[in-house]
């Protein structure tokens, strides 16, 4: 029975980092972390890991609509698309790297940063 509220709750934050990735383009993934570490037992490499293809595989609707739309700026879309694929890789090769210590600390570092940013 226990098993079973785990995976409604796990279904309702899902749902909830969906509508948050959708509302602001991105963010889901800082929930996502957290919620596959405590409810599904993963592993810091592979919780990051799991989370950035789960933000992979719900941004393809949030492209569709973008696509159809026409809002955004092809010019800056080719920069920041080859900037994030950069960097994007050699963050795979440094989560390869890095101990979970490491990691964990990395990512209360960027969320810290990212709060300061929001207030100021």
């Amino acid at each position: 029975m226990k098993e079973r509220y785990k995976y409604i709750i796990f279904f309702v934050l899902s749902g909830i980092i969906g509508l948050i990735n959708g509302l602001f383009g991105g963010g889901g993934g800082v929930l996502c972390i957290p919620v596959l570490k405590k409810l599904l037992k993963m592993e810091d490499k592979e919780a990051h890991a799991t989370a950035v293809l789960v933000m992979a595989i719900i941004s393809i609707p949030t492209l569709i609509v973008y696509l159809s739309t026409l809002q955004f700026d092809l010019s800056e879309l080719i920069f920041v698309t080859i900037g994030t694929l950069i960097g994007g890789g050699i963050g795979v090769l440094l989560l390869k790297k890095f101990s979970n210590k490491i990691i964990n600390i990395l990512y209360i570092v960027v969320l810290f940063l990212c709060a300061l940013k929001c207030f100021f």
